[in-house]
């Protein structure tokens, strides 16, 4: 079975100590920069990417806030070394593909490392940007939610912020005004975000490991009269390796959260294979799957906001808070950060 994961700060016990003392003299400790590394992104897929050592090998991962599990292609657990056995549960991809194989190494992100941390091995399709070898992996809400992710794309940084602080403290940067929105973190860590597409509400996917906006092919036809195949809303391409599952493109009038409103919204529509796979599996999963917990989504989402509308903005996600804090992206100085000691 795949063990909680946790990353330690490399800071020396004498400063971790007095850290914490101080926090519990203040009420309302200032913001603290756990770590920030430079984010890169994909040249083919536009999506975020860090520099991480995996055994203390230098590589790139992608940042995905709609993953769950922290992941690592083949070809580098090949490269490394590493072995590998299978675990008990079995990882979904939006494409259908499975797998359930795991390995553990160590992770260093900046100043954070952990020591013998768990990674689920991809799926033969390793959906990372094709233009850098270096590219080795998937970081998940199960290392991210342990903090404040914040995503400055003004100043090309990804952050990680200490969630010692107080409630709606957190917008460090100059800024006009500031879209406040609450939202649902479920149990895998995902961000749930109410909006409105074409005047109609749905509950969306917040997910930087998605290139394109998406919406459900079952939405699109049922809520939304959208019509596959029509000249307005052509096919774009298959799903994965499923030749015979189209996916389409269609262009909406406006997708709106929290008084944010964004024109002509480039969507992607695909069909939910996901749902399909986990029904395909029910009998072997018997009650370990989300087919039967109706407050997880069943499957794909109503709605995916992916990079193609995230890279506009300054995004600020407070998992603890549950609440996502937004701007339009500028370059903005950043909060102080802890000081870095030796590993534990």
């Amino acid at each position: 079975m795949i063990k909680t994961w946790k990353l330690c700060i490399l800071l020396s016990t004498g400063l971790a100590a007095a850290r914490a003392n101080a926090a519990l003299a203040d009420d309302c400790p200032p913001l603290t920069m756990v770590t920030s590394v430079e984010m890169r992104i994909g040249k083919d897929d536009g999506r975020i990417y860090v520099p991480v050592k995996i055994a203390d090998k230098p590589k790139y991962m992608l940042v995905d806030t709609g993953g769950a599990f922290t992941e690592i292609t083949r070809p580098t657990v090949d490269e490394l070394g590493l072995s590998t056995h299978h675990a008990d549960v079995e990882l979904i991809d939006i494409a259908g593909q499975t797998t359930n194989v795991v390995t553990q190494t160590s992770l260093t992100i900046g100043n954070l490392r952990a020591e013998g941390m768990d990674f689920v091995v991809m799926s033969g399709n390793d959906p990372l940007d094709a233009a850098y070898p270096d590219e080795a992996g998937v970081i998940a809400p199960n290392v991210l939610r342990a903090y404040d992710l914040d995503l400055d794309f003004g100043g090309m940084k990804v952050n990680l912020i200490s969630q010692k602080h107080c409630d709606g403290k957190v917008v460090y940067w100059p800024a006009d005004t500031v879209a406040v929105v609450p939202v649902r973190v479920n149990k895998d860590g995902h961000i749930i975000v109410p909006v409105v597409l074409d005047g109609h509400p749905f509950e969306a996917l917040l997910d930087t490991g998605a290139s394109d906006s998406v919406v459900n092919l079952g939405q699109a036809t049922e809520a939304l009269g959208v019509n596959p195949g029509t000249p307005d809303t052509p096919v774009t391409g298959t799903l994965g390796d499923e030749a015979h599952t189209l996916v389409y493109g269609h262009t909406f009038k406006t997708l709106s959260l929290e008084g944010l409103t964004i024109a002509n919204p480039k969507m992607t529509i695909i069909p939910n294979m996901i749902k399909s796979k986990l029904q395909d599996l029910n009998d072997t999963l018997s009650n370990d799957t989300r087919l039967n917990d109706r407050e997880e989504s069943n499957g794909l989402n109503d709605v995916i906001l992916g990079m193609n509308v995230i890279r506009r903005l300054h995004l600020y996600i407070a998992y603890k808070e549950q609440k996502l804090y937004i701007t339009p992206a500028a370059s903005s100085p950043a909060p102080s950060a802890a000081p870095a000691g030796s590993p534990h």
